[in-house]
């Protein structure tokens, strides 16, 4: 059972036909009852492959209407070492947050992540990671008590509408260590943005970085 912390929903208003038409405060409901189970394995730290992973499933907060929801949770995380000088990883995280009135959709965020790190000789070592993220959200309501829609009030009052962002993050790292002491560091990171969650169709590159550096250690 959790209380409601409302310095978290201090900019949310409401507009409610029977309070007339100025928006009033969100209230929500006092305290929420919780309960879920969750299931969770794990393999033994082989030489060439690992893994674990945990699903949870229940009833918990739907913090962004602050009201009961149903709660899933899905995290994987496997690992693959074929040789001494390479590895790979992928994990997968999935959390979806409904509504309990109608069973409707609140959130559903997903992160696919694969990192392949590899050991070309003792001072080169290079590594790429691809991140996906999906985050989805539906617009707010007041959805345990009048629902009525939710609006944030700042400058203005916006209503809290649906939301949706699919981006796909890459980067590659080269490190070379001649001498201890002595490392070159040099990287590559750009952010794109796909239209519809990881079908990697009409990507839009958003930004693009690069990293460079030199360290040398002088001895006297």
């Amino acid at each position: 059972m959790e209380p409601r912390d409302s310095a978290l929903y201090a900019a949310y208003r409401l507009v409610v036909p029977d309070s007339g038409p100025l928006p009033v405060r969100f209230t929500g409901q006092p305290t929420i009852v919780n309960g879920e189970y969750i299931v969770q394995i794990g393999t033994p730290q082989w030489k060439h492959f690992s893994g674990s992973g945990f699903f949870l499933q229940g009833h918990d907060e739907n913090f962004f209407e602050w009201a009961s929801a149903d709660l899933r949770l899905l995290s994987v995380d496997v690992s693959y070492r074929p040789t001494e000088r390479l590895r790979n990883s992928v994990s997968y995280f999935w959390q979806q947050v409904n509504r309990r009135t109608d069973g409707s959709l609140v959130n559903v965020g997903r992160i696919l992540r694969t990192k392949l790190e590899y050991q070309l000789s003792r001072p080169l070592f290079v590594r790429v990671v691809g991140q996906y993220i999906q985050d989805k959200t539906d617009s707010l309501r007041d959805d345990s008590r009048t629902g009525a829609p939710i609006f944030i009030q700042g400058d203005s009052l916006r209503r809290a509408a649906a939301l949706h962002s699919n981006l796909f993050h890459t980067d590659v790292l080269l490190s070379y260590q001649p001498v201890p002491g002595t490392v070159v560091f040099a990287g590559y990171g750009s952010n794109m943005l796909d239209e519809e969650a990881f079908r990697f169709r009409g990507l839009r590159r958003t930004d693009d970085t690069f990293f460079l550096k030199l360290s040398y250690l002088f001895r006297l």
